[in-house]
C-alpha cells in the first residue's frame, strides 16, 4: 500500500469518500452545518482585481486605482492654452496571513475497542473543527463590516443621528413596509449601487410573514419592495453576537474576504514532509469559495500512535478604495432604535 508521509494514502480515499457522502445525508450533517450567511453574503458578491501575491515569507497583494477628486470647470478661453493635471495613481497593499486554526488529536489503538470506525470519526471531527472556523469567519467578517462602515449622507427621512449617521438609528415602528422606499433613497444619496443587505432580527420576522404572504396582493407588493435590495442574508447568530441590534447595507463590490490556501487541494493528493507530516487543503463544506490548510503529524506517547491534525485559515478581509469622499466606503449601519 502506498504511503504519504506515515498516513496510507487508502485512509486518505476513504476519509474522503466518507466525506462527501456525510455532506448528502440531512440527518447526520445536522450537527456540522455552521451558521455563516455573513460570510456567504460578502464572498457572494465581492469583486476584486488584486496583483499577483509577492514575497516568501510576507505573502503580500495589492490594489491600484486612480483618483481625481478636486475638478472644476471654468469660463471658455484660448484653444491654443491648454492646462491640467493628471490623474493620481494610489495603492493599497494587504498581507494574506494565517488568521486562525483549530486542531485535534485522536489516539489510533483505542479504535480497536470502538464500533466506530477511525476514519469515520476523523472526518466527523474534520467537519466540526471546519465548522467552527466557518462561524469565527462569519463574525471576522462582520468584525470588518463594522470596522469600515462608512457616513450615512442621507440624512433625512425617518433616519436619525448617531455617532453622525454611523449609525442611523431607525425607530422600532418604521421596521415595516416603509422601509425600502427610505433604503431606496439611501442607496441613491450614498451612490450605492446593486445593494444587498446582512441583517440580524431587525428584519428577521418581516421577512418571514411576507414571504409567506407572498401569494395575496399585498405580500405580492411587500416582497417587490424587498426586491429592490439585490438580496437580504440573515444571520441572528452572528449579527447578534458582533453589532446588536444591527443592519449592514453594503454596496455590491465594496467588500471582500481573499482567501488563499498553500497546500494541494484534496487530502488524495497530500504532500509528505519530514516523514510524519502530510499537508493538503479542503474546501469549506458551509461558505462556497473558502479553502483551509490542513497539516497532520502522526506521533507515539506513552504507548500508543496518535494522528494530529491542524485546520488553519489563511485570508485578509479587504475594502474597495474609497471614492474622493473617504466617508463613503459603500458600507451603511442602521440599528434599532425606539418608537415614537
Amino acid at each position: 500500500m502506498s504511503q504519504i508521509g506515515s498516513i496510507d494514502c487508502g485512509f486518505l480515499a476513504t476519509y474522503q469518500g466518507m466525506l462527501d457522502q456525510h455532506w448528502t445525508d440531512p440527518q447526520t450533517n445536522v450537527d456540522t452545518i455552521a451558521d455563516a450567511e455573513a460570510a456567504k453574503a460578502v464572498l457572494e458578491n465581492q469583486q476584486v482585481n488584486f496583483t499577483p501575491i509577492t514575497g516568501k515569507k510576507k505573502r503580500i497583494m495589492s490594489v491600484e486605482w486612480l483618483s481625481k477628486c478636486d475638478v472644476t470647470t471654468t469660463d471658455c478661453s484660448d484653444d491654443c492654452t491648454i492646462t491640467g493635471e493628471d490623474a493620481d495613481p494610489l495603492c493599497q497593499e494587504y498581507e494574506i496571513e494565517c488568521l486562525q486554526e483549530t486542531s485535534f488529536k485522536m489516539p489510533k489503538r483505542a479504535y480497536r475497542e470502538r464500533t466506530i470506525e477511525f476514519e469515520k470519526s476523523y472526518m466527523f471531527n474534520m467537519l466540526m473543527h471546519k465548522k467552527a472556523l466557518d462561524e469565527w469567519l462569519a463574525q471576522y467578517i462582520l468584525t470588518g463590516l463594522l470596522a469600515n462602515a462608512g457616513v450615512n449622507a442621507y440624512t433625512g427621512g425617518i433616519g436619525a443621528s448617531s455617532a453622525l449617521y454611523n449609525p442611523t438609528t431607525i425607530p422600532a415602528n418604521f421596521w415595516d413596509d416603509s422601509i425600502w422606499g427610505y433604503f431606496n433613497l439611501v442607496n441613491r444619496m450614498n451612490k450605492i449601487k446593486d445593494p444587498y443587505m446582512i441583517t440580524g432580527t431587525n428584519l428577521y420576522q418581516y421577512v418571514f410573514n411576507r414571504m409567506h404572504e407572498s401569494m395575496t396582493d399585498a405580500g405580492k407588493a411587500a416582497m417587490s419592495k424587498i426586491g429592490t435590495i439585490k438580496k437580504v442574508y440573515q444571520d441572528p447568530e452572528n449579527v447578534e453576537t458582533i453589532a446588536p441590534g444591527y443592519t449592514f447595507l453594503i454596496h455590491k463590490t465594496a467588500a471582500a474576504f481573499i482567501n488563499k490556501a498553500w497546500n494541494p487541494l484534496g487530502p488524495v493528493n497530500a504532500q509528505a514532509e519530514a516523514g510524519v507530516y502530510a499537508l493538503w487543503s479542503e474546501q469549506s463544506t458551509n461558505i462556497p469559495g473558502v479553502y483551509y490548510d490542513i497539516i497532520t503529524q502522526e506521533t507515539c506517547e506513552s504507548n500508543e500512535f496518535y494522528l494530529a491534525t491542524k485546520v488553519q485559515l489563511h485570508g485578509v478581509f479587504a475594502v474597495n478604495p474609497a471614492p474622493c469622499d473617504e466617508d463613503n466606503t459603500g458600507i451603511l449601519t442602521f440599528n434599532c432604535g425606539s418608537g415614537i
